[in-house]
Parts: C-alpha cells; structure tokens; sequence
C-alpha cells in the first residue's frame, strides 16, 4: 500500500508539475517537482533491502515510519485532488501539500525521540 501511494502521489505530483510548466508558473512547477522528486527517490528506498532494514529497526524502537510516509502521502495527494478539481488553487495546494509533509515529519522525529528515551 506504501508503495502504490508514493506512486500515485508522484503521478500527481508529475501532473501538476507539467501542468504548471505549461501555464508558466515556474516557481510552482520547481515547488511541485521538488516534491515530485522526494516521491521519486523515496520508492527505490522503500523497495531496497537497505530500506526494509531502516524501517524494521525503526519499527523496532517503536517508531512505525511507515504509517507516517503513508499519511503524508495520502493527504499530499488529496491536496492534489483539491486542485484539480479547483477547490484549492496551486498556492493552497502547496501550502497544504508542504505543510502535511513537514507534520509528518515532525511527528516521526517525535516519536523517535519519545522511543529513545
């Protein structure tokens, strides 16, 4: 389920990416390919034995890294979603895109934290 959503999120993203590109709103094609290319990266890392040993022993501390990737994932794409069918514009999109990220983020570093303590 991870995998398929950093790939629809990356399809999205890619969408919105060339759509922006197009209309030639540079500065938000940059945002959303930056965005593009932490999806990208992101799915060789999950499927690699490297990755699979980084989640197990993070899972073992009782951080579960994947439930926050999936999260993120999701509501990134959901974002996407929203601008596509012109509930949010681009700038809300990224915002709320970024702003999902960084949470995510925030909250696995936390956990991580509290596991180590």
């Amino acid at each position: 389920m991870l995998l398929i959503s950093y790939m629809f999120a990356a399809a999205l993203e890619l969408v919105m990416t060339v759509k922006n590109f197009q209309l030639g709103n540079l500065s938000y094609a940059w945002s959303f390919g930056f965005l593009l290319f932490l999806s990208v990266a992101s799915i060789p890392l999950e499927t690699s034995e490297m990755g699979k040993m980084v989640r197990a022993e993070f899972k073992s501390l009782g951080v579960d890294t994947a439930k926050y990737d999936l999260i993120s994932n999701l509501g990134r794409s959901f974002a996407y979603i929203l601008i596509i069918v012109n509930v949010f514009d681009y700038i809300a999109g990224l915002i709320t895109a970024y702003s999902i990220t960084f949470i995510m983020l925030v909250l696995a570093i936390f956990k991580y934290v509290r596991a180590e303590k």
